[in-house]
């Protein structure tokens, strides 16, 4: 950093310069000169001398100021230049590059560093002078580098260039060369400042860097799982193109833009945590299982999450085990299926170890012996010890005789449980030995077979009440052979409907006893049978012994007898029940016939009703039909009329109560006579007239009221007022 001037120090030297040369002057014009004497000057000055004097001494102070100044300046000129050259020297000593001023008259060295001496095994002796295009021909690179001094040289700017040289070692060896102008092109650029930099050891590590990064990138591309840089707001800055196949989106689409967590269905148990308040993502463990949503669907993956050292970011890696997946969840269903089935099957295997005296047991086993998996520990103690007392020496000898002679075991035998119920076991194993015959484990399977026992025994039960059930059956039941149609065995009811005696029957088939009436029936038998494996109620037509044609309902269904398939076979005789069928059928019918008679003779009676119905309608005399309980059931036009009533009120009503209502009721207990009716001011007759009973017993009644009112040759007589009616003989 340079100093500031010291102005205070010129300005002093200045005015020192003064104070002398006018105490000078006036000094000289006392002494020299013979003027006035230098106190008087002093005390009686003349007024132009001192400004005379004064004047001359400022020129002089400025002239002596202006020298202190302009000498300042070049000693710090000069000190500036020491001080470059020593930083310049001290530059070119301390660095590390090679370094070399050039004349570019001649292109010889003019100065360099010991950097640039060791390089190209140089002295400071020989290296001045000495010709830099020579020097730099030896490494083959005498074009490249020249060019680009002249070219420096002649455009008066600093270039630099990349150079690359196979070294004494035999090793390649990579420069920076940088050359700058010294001077101004103007003036004409005479030297130039040369500088080259090794860049060997940061150009093989670039280039070391750049593999590795073309190595792990082509690993990130080709590595098969679906991999992913995530930033920390959880934004995917990179894919590779498994990513891209899993979620069916191109670079374009996810890089920068979509979210991974996006793509997320539902976690496993270890699966990815939510994301803190105010965290850049979610938090994945380092290993975990989701499902990702993709273009072939969801699938399950299973993820790693790694944070990258250094970086904020992480890599997600994904791999599709959907398949490992289905395998597992196969594999649990057959363990499930296996364990089903083992149940099912009552069968449980186990596994001794003949070294350590452990047994292992499956699930099933535990159901067999009948004890809680959780507190008893199997052994072969124990498994002896159920063993039933009278089989108990069968089973040890069966044991030592598989380990010791190599023989398989297989045996049945009885265990006891420990509520004291007995089960049979059907038990087989083999053993395994080492490569010196030690026997190692001996493996087998313990199966309940109870069950089967028991089985055989209800089979046995239910063939001898089958046998009773087939002899006794009052249908006929034959077992013929499914192969041939062979008749098998029959019993007594077939014997009895046919004819035909067992003997002549067995060996034989139906078609050579020409049974089937109609051929075509039978043919209809065998297709529903082929179809349906079985024929259900088929009416068909049998020729027995005789020649008679019998009526069958006939059923068969396929079984197994004695080992092969056959054909059972049971027939019921409904000749007699189709003969009734069609004598009832026969009397329907007559049946019909006389309901169609009757029913065109109701049809008729209908139609005279109605026609009754429209005459009693137009008649103005009062009719009215009552039942055997004295309900009105019909009545004409002629009542609504009068009693100004509608026929929904007065269907249903008590006739006495209906005459009485409107007061006809005196009419009614005196038939026959004339009476006034005081309402309507009219005089009517009233009549009651009984039909027959009907077939039921029911009996029915009619009142007639007849109206008189306008028949003039009746004689009326005044009626008394207390009497509330007037009465007329009846001349009729």
């Amino acid at each position: 950093m340079t100093k500031p001037f010291n102005w205070k120090r010129h300005i002093a030297v200045g005015g020192t310069f003064i104070v002398l040369f006018w105490v000078g002057d006036a000094l000289l014009d006392a002494t020299i000169m013979g003027r006035e004497p230098f106190l008087r000057q002093l005390h009686d000055p003349n007024t132009y001398e001192i400004w005379m004097r004064t004047f001359y001494a400022c020129l002089l102070g400025a002239f002596f100021a202006s020298l202190s100044v302009v000498c300042e300046r070049g000693r710090r000129v000069e000190t500036a230049l020491r001080h470059s050259d020593d930083l310049s020297q001290i530059f070119l000593e301390s660095s590390r590059d090679a370094i070399c001023v050039l004349k570019t008259a001649d292109y010889t060295i003019v100065n360099c560093n010991g950097v640039f001496l060791a390089n190209h095994a140089l002295t400071e002796e020989t290296a001045r002078g000495c010709s830099f295009a020579e020097l730099v021909a030896r490494q083959g690179l005498g074009d490249q580098i020249m060019s680009l001094i002249s070219d420096c040289a002649c455009s008066g700017t600093a270039l630099n260039s990349e150079i690359c040289y196979r070294a004494e070692d035999g090793r390649n060896r990579y420069e920076d060369i940088s050359v700058h102008p010294i001077g101004a092109l103007e003036q004409g650029v005479r030297t130039v400042l040369f500088v080259a930099r090794d860049i060997t050891v940061r150009r093989i590590s670039q280039e070391r860097l750049e593999e590795s990064e073309a190595r792990y990138r082509a690993i990130f591309e080709d590595t098969g799982t679906a991999m992913a840089i995530i930033l920390p707001d959880g934004t995917l800055q990179m894919v590779n193109r498994g990513f891209e196949a899993v979620t069916g989106l191109s670079r374009g689409e996810l890089e920068g833009k979509r979210l991974w967590t996006e793509f997320i269905g539902s976690c496993g148990s270890d699966g990815v945590s939510a994301p803190d308040e105010g965290a850049p993502s979610a938090s994945p463990r380092r290993s975990f299982e989701v499902q990702l949503s993709g273009k072939d669907g969801i699938r399950t993956m299973a993820g790693n999450w790694a944070a990258i050292e250094g970086t904020d970011r992480s890599v997600l890696s994904l791999v599709d085990i959907s398949a490992h997946k289905e395998v597992e969840e196969a594999l649990r269903e057959s363990r499930a299926t296996l364990a089903v089935a083992q149940r099912i099957a009552r069968l449980g295997n186990w596994d001794w170890d003949l070294g350590s005296d452990t047994l292992e047991w499956s699930d099933e086993m535990y159901r067999i012996y009948d004890v809680d998996p959780d507190s008893f520990v199997p052994t072969h103690e124990l498994v002896l010890q159920a063993v039933h007392p009278q089989d108990r020496e069968q089973v040890i000898r069966s044991v030592n005789d598989a380990i010791y002679n190599r023989r398989a075991c297989q045996l049945d035998y009885r265990i006891v449980l420990p509520n004291g119920a007995t089960r049979t076991l059907s038990a087989r194993a083999e053993v395994t030995y080492d490569a010196q015959g030690k026997p190692l484990h001996m493996l087998g399977t313990a199966q309940d077979i109870t069950w089967r026992l028991e089985a055989e025994q209800a089979l046995r039960n239910s063939e001898e009440k089958f046998s009773k059930a087939f002899h006794a059956s009052p249908d006929s039941i034959v077992i013929t052979r499914a192969q041939d149609g062979t008749y098998i065995d029959v019993n007594e009811a077939f014997q009895e409907i046919t004819g035909y005696s067992r003997e002549e029957v067995i060996g034989k088939t139906s078609t050579e006893l020409m049974l089937w009436a109609d051929p075509d029936a039978r043919m209809v038998m065998l297709k529903l049978l082929n179809e349906h494996g079985h024929v259900r109620n088929l009416d068909v037509r049998f020729r027995v012994k005789s020649g008679e044609i019998r009526e069958l309902l006939w059923s068969a269904d396929v079984i197994e007898y004695q080992g092969e398939a056959c054909l059972i076979a049971i027939s019921r005789d409904v000749t007699d029940q189709r003969q009734m069928e069609r004598e009832l059928l026969e009397s329907d019918a007559r049946l019909y016939m006389k309901h169609e008679e009757l029913k065109n003779v109701f049809h008729q009676m209908e139609g005279i009703r109605r026609e009754w119905e429209e005459i009693m309608d137009c008649i103005s005399d009062m009719f009215i039909l009552a039942d055997q309980f004295g309900k009105i059931r019909r009545f004409n036009r002629a009542v609504e009329t009068f009693t100004g009533m509608a026929h929904r009120d007065i269907v249903g009503r008590d006739c006495l109560a209906f005459l009485e209502e409107h007061g006809l009721k005196e009419h009614l207990e005196s038939p026959g006579i004339e009476l006034l009716h005081k309402k309507s001011g009219k005089w009517f007759v009233a009549k009651r007239h009984a039909f027959p009973p009907e077939v039921d017993g029911s009996a029915r009644e009619v009142v007639i009221i007849n109206d008189t009112t306008t028949i003039g040759r009746h004689q009326r007589r005044p009626q008394p007022e207390d009497s509330g009616s007037a009465r007329l003989s009846d001349v009729g």
